[in-house]
């Protein structure tokens, strides 16, 4: 694959700050649908997607996962997850396993419209199975909201709208003895222990954290497409990427140690989860 360098002038948030100079590489790394054997259907548009090891798992609106081993570039497995009836806009892992026998830790996927719920699942190559979920019981976000797993700081946040502002919430993330009887945790304002404003995020996508930083995908092909990178220590929207020479639409966010990767959806064509590697050189680790 031909990998594109790009100078991206990175837009500080802080008032009088400079811009500065970083140097953006991106490559295709495949196209899923020239890995899926042709008897392999995919329904609802590429979603989130959360990479552990080798794997890849790729959600799709309504809940089918389409895993893959993205270091043989090979087609593992496709199945309906367990309960995750939403737009499954988000994924990522967290720290903590559900049994013993666990191949993977418990793996957050956003409910993103409805209740806005995130769905706790034990999943394997094989299937996956909902273990808790957790809601926000506060009234003051509007539209659409995401959550996203801190592996580092053991927290989650809500990736929501207030007051027309975009928002990171920061919780405590909940162990699975945390649930109700009915395998719910239900957050409340008072339990947020940080609030983080984003600037201006026209169309929010998927969203992760590593380090010190949240990479925010925002926008589709028929509007501007950029990645933004929040510094979630200093409490500040430190770039904005243009992606705009991608023509697809960003949705997930992963790493796989140093790397960083990015699902783009192509319209009308569920197979077609194209996966990009990413990288930004010049940020403080």
């Amino acid at each position: 694959m031909k990998i594109l360098f790009l100078t991206i002038i990175l837009v500080l948030s802080s008032i009088g700050a400079s811009a500065q100079q970083l140097n953006l590489a991106m490559s295709e790394e495949f196209n899923v649908a020239e890995l899926l054997p042709d008897n392999v259907q995919v329904n609802g548009s590429s979603q989130g997607m959360a990479i552990w090891g080798r794997y890849a798992f790729l959600m799709h609106d309504k809940g089918q996962c389409v895993v893959v081993d993205i270091r043989r570039k090979k087609f593992i497995n496709t199945y309906i997850m367990e309960g995750n009836t939403g737009h499954c806009n988000n994924a990522s892992f967290g720290n903590e396993y559900y049994s013993k026998s666990s191949r993977f830790p418990l793996l957050y996927v956003t409910e993103c419209r409805g209740n806005r719920a995130c769905y706790v699942n034990d999943i394997s190559l094989e299937g996956s199975r909902l273990v808790q979920t957790i809601h926000y019981d506060g009234t003051e976000t509007t539209g659409p909201s995401d959550w996203v797993v801190d592996r580092k700081h053991n927290l989650i946040y809500l990736y929501c709208t207030i007051g027309k502002i975009r928002m990171l919430k920061a919780f405590r993330l909940p162990r699975i003895g945390d649930s109700d009887k009915n395998r719910e945790v239900h957050l409340k304002p008072e339990d947020s222990i940080a609030s983080i404003p984003l600037g201006d995020i026209a169309i929010p996508q998927g969203s992760m954290i590593k380090h010190r930083y949240a990479y925010l995908p925002d926008g589709l092909p028929s509007r501007e497409r950029y990645m933004h990178i929040v510094d979630i220590v200093d409490c500040r929207k430190i770039a904005t990427l243009d992606l705009n020479h991608i023509p697809y639409e960003p949705e997930g966010v992963a790493d796989k140690g140093s790397k960083l990767y990015i699902s783009f959806h192509t319209p009308r064509d569920a197979r077609a989860n194209r996966i990009y590697r990413f990288k930004v050189n010049g940020l403080e680790k």
